[in-house]
Formats: C-alpha cells, structure tokens, sequence
C-alpha cells in the first residue's frame, strides 16, 4: 500500500496512475476498486510528523482532477507542496503539547 511505503521511508509519494506497473506494487487500492467500483488512479501521500519529527499520521490524497474537463491527472508539484504543508501543520496540531 502506498501509505505503507510512504511511512516506511519516511517521504512523500506522488504516483500519476497507480494501474502502471512501475517501481511499486500497488494492489491494495486495485482490491478496493473492485469492491466499491471507484478507479483510484492518481495518488499524493504525505507522512505527517510531529515537532519532535516523528510521523503520528499520513495524508492521503486521491485523483486530482483538472477543473476544466474532470480528468483525472497527476498531483502538481504546487499540490504537493500544499499538501506537505497542510500536513505538517495538522501533525503539529494534533500534537498533545499543543493542546
């Protein structure tokens, strides 16, 4: 699962097509789309830390659309950003010192 990989190595991943056969095996979604009869393509997942850098969560952020047409597409370099960003703060948030 790509929520897996990105906690175990401690990084974001941003794949395009999850159904291309690249360097990840990725069948859970694959799985979960045959039950449900989604099509999980374009995936942005995002290990969520704490202040003291360590991940107590991931964001996880599936089939980025282009507004003008609904096709699915990759997640930008700006989404992901975003999205890293967005993380880091909802860890940080989440974290019991800073309640």
């Amino acid at each position: 699962m790509v929520v897996a990989y990105a906690v175990h190595h401690d990084k974001s991943v941003n794949i395009a097509d999850a159904y291309y056969r690249g360097r990840l095996r990725l069948l859970g979604h694959q799985n979960f789309d045959k039950k449900t009869g989604y099509r999980s393509q374009s995936f942005l997942t995002v290990p969520m830390k704490n202040h003291e850098n360590e991940i107590i969560g991931v964001l996880q952020l599936i089939n980025a659309k282009r507004p003008s047409t609904g096709e699915v597409v990759r997640f930008s370099d700006a989404d992901q950003q975003f999205a890293e960003a967005l993380a880091s703060q909802a860890a940080i948030a989440r974290s019991p010192t800073a309640c």
